[in-house]
């Protein structure tokens, strides 16, 4: 009788296991379609939420990852950051990843760590994002020298090839715009530090003439105009 006992007892356990795990995967469905719904909508914080909650649940489901591209879209650069660290544990080798993790120590103000990342990339790829993004970085601390020898080897390097790279509008929009295009804007920029207004002006101008639709260029060149005209 015991015995027969003791079987029914264990026969209630794995039921109860069994429709924990059938109610699980029915809460995770669910949560899947509003992360899916809501990302679809670019609603990012209940995309997020719904991530979070399918993690408390299942820390490693594949959903893990998407939250990087989430945070970073929802400008929690510290978030964002921890999270791509944390992603790049699992796969060193993401550039996407580590592309996310460029901007957000942009956006941070990391700028040293922006520099040796960069570089670290752009020796590993050979890719013209990574020596804009190195080049960036020197303007950022200061280091003009560094900057127009990484500018004008990235100029000589790209000047007959069609790449481009990604230039931010502002904090939600990006424009891709033909890296030489770039690297004039980038000159103009270097030129206004060092109080050289001339010469920034016709960097901007080159930038304009190469690419008529580059938003910052043109942005950067009015700027110094109405600051002229003063």
């Amino acid at each position: 009788m015991k015995n027969i006992k003791i079987k029914l007892a264990t026969i209630g356990i794995i039921t109860s296991t069994v429709a924990c795990k059938q109610t699980e995967k029915q809460s995770t469905a669910k949560l899947e379609t509003l992360f899916k719904n809501s990302y679809d909508l670019k609603d990012v914080p209940t995309a997020i939420t719904a991530v979070q909650l399918i993690l408390a649940e299942d820390s490693t489901h594949v959903l893990r990852d998407s939250l990087p591209s989430l945070y970073l879209a929802a400008q929690n650069f510290e978030a964002c950051l921890t999270l791509t660290n944390q992603a790049l544990q699992r796969k060193p080798d993401n550039e996407e990843l580590t592309k996310y993790k460029m901007i957000s120590l942009e956006q941070l103000g990391k700028d040293d760590e922006l520099l040796a990342l960069s570089k670290k990339m752009f020796q590993k790829t050979g890719k013209v994002e990574f020596i804009y993004k190195q080049a960036s970085a020197e303007l950022l601390t200061g280091d003009f020298t560094s900057a127009e020898t990484t500018i004008n080897t990235m100029m000589d390097k790209f000047k007959n090839k069609p790449d481009s790279v990604d230039m931010m509008i502002d904090q939600m929009r990006t424009q891709k715009v033909p890296v030489i295009a770039a690297c004039w804007n980038m000159k103009g920029y270097m030129f206004i530090q060092t109080q050289k207004y001339r010469e920034a002006a016709m960097a901007f101008q080159k930038a304009i003439q190469i690419y008529p639709d580059f938003i910052m260029a043109r942005r950067n060149l009015d700027q110094l105009m109405q600051n002229f005209s003063r």
